[in-house]
């Protein structure tokens, strides 16, 4: 469910803040850079330390999301006011501030699900369920970004935010998964007992001393870099194909989706990939595809190639996703789990949110007010995505190669 509403709102959400309100294309950008900053300093210096001290996961998954829900219904009503009385640029500007101010609080779920799946699982069978939960995560994408493609200009031009109906139906998905959440977690015994037992066999295996700060942090470094890479592109992606590829609102769902489809049977293998290969060989593998997929967007010169090259970022995005969140879950000791796993995705949400306002956003925007065309301006992003991607997983390949792994628990 939260995948799906993910698909369901952010993808046309960027094309309707630049194509309808009349954003530059770093000015869409300040979506993800606000949010994610917002995400990334509330889970490191808030949410991660509660989580440790109270051991509250399934608290901060459900209050983050009913807290996000009732946000979204808000933020919509604001913005349409400021687009009546202010125009376009001032109701843009309300959603992207309203979401970053959000995020603050939302991304207590954030951090409550990265620690309560570690809590829940262990080290052998971990491998596995993440890889299936992410390919769950999958379909909720597909679905969320078919629905949105038919609601997006359903009634008129961006009818979809227009009237309200995204906001509503994205808020009723985290209602819906707060309370499917909290009843599920809170009224099984047995689900409090096999958290207490994980924990318990985890803190006598692997005591938080002998944990190897350095090989952590030289991962968090690699990830950081590729992400800068990966997400520079990811809305200017989707105004490329907006124009000047000039995909269709139902091809670029079908785009899009052929991600998704990629995260859903790749996910399923890429727990047991890392289980036989080891979590550092598939992570790296994934650092590789994540390389080579922006500069291969250049080539593709029709839907379906597209779709072809984009489900590469899929099989990326699920060995990447599933690998990481399992190497970062063996490297970290239960007693820091709530902090560092805080860091982790701090690191993967700032990277996200920087890497378009900072890098892909300029470079493109400089272009065009050059002269470039709008093909050679998000070319280029692309071929710099790629060359950023690469230094990542260089350093990836040689500074985290000695980290310790845990093997048990």
């Amino acid at each position: 469910m939260a995948m799906a509403r993910r698909g369901l709102f952010y993808t046309f959400l960027t094309i309707y803040l630049g194509d309808v309100l009349g954003l530059s294309v770093t000015g869409t950008t300040l979506l993800a850079s606000l949010s994610m900053i917002a995400n990334s300093v509330s889970q490191t210096l808030v949410w991660g330390k509660i989580s440790d001290k109270y051991q509250a996961r399934t608290s901060l998954i459900v209050t983050g999301e009913t807290i996000a829900a009732v946000g979204y219904i808000l933020i919509y009503f604001l913005h349409v006011h400021l687009l009546g009385i202010y125009g376009t640029a001032t109701a843009a500007y309300s959603i992207i501030f309203g979401l970053s101010t959000l995020e603050f609080f939302w991304s207590m779920s954030n951090l409550g699900w990265s620690a309560l799946m570690s809590d829940l699982t262990t080290i052998k069978e971990r491998g596995r369920l993440v890889g299936r939960i992410s390919s769950i995560g999958g379909i909720g994408r597909v679905v969320g970004l078919s629905v949105s493609g038919v609601l997006y200009g359903l009634g008129g031009e961006a009818a979809g935010f227009r009237n309200g109906t995204l906001f509503f139906f994205a808020a009723g998905i985290m209602l819906v998964s707060a309370g499917l959440i909290w009843f599920t977690t809170r009224s099984k015994q047995v689900f409090k007992e096999r958290r207490t037992s994980r924990v318990g066999i985890e803190k006598n295996i692997s005591p938080w001393s002998n944990f190897d700060f350095k090989a952590f942090y030289w991962f968090l470094a690699s990830i950081f870099i590729v992400g800068i890479g990966v997400y520079s592109i990811l809305q200017i992606f989707v105004l490329y194909l907006d124009s000047p590829f000039g995909a269709t609102d139902f091809e670029i769902s079908m785009i899009r989706n052929s991600a998704s489809i990629a995260i859903i049977v790749f996910s399923l293998l890429a727990g047991p990939l890392a289980d036989r290969v080891g979590r550092k060989p598939a992570l790296g593998l994934g650092l590789a595809l994540a390389t080579a997929t922006p500069f291969l967007y250049t080539f593709a010169q029709n839907v379906p190639q597209m779709i072809i090259i984009n489900s590469l970022s899929g099989v990326s995005m699920a060995l990447i996703n599933t690998c990481g969140y399992l190497l970062a879950a063996d490297l970290i000791p239960v007693e820091l789990r709530g902090r560092l796993f805080g860091q982790y995705n701090a690191v993967t949400y700032i990277s996200f949110g920087l890497a378009g306002t900072f890098v892909g956003g300029p470079i493109a925007d400089f272009l065009l007010h050059t002269g470039a065309t709008e093909t050679t301006a998000y070319v280029s992003t692309f071929q710099v995505a790629s060359i950023i991607s690469l230094v990542g997983t260089l350093i990836f390949t040689a500074k985290v190669k000695g980290a310790a792994i845990r093997t048990k628990g």
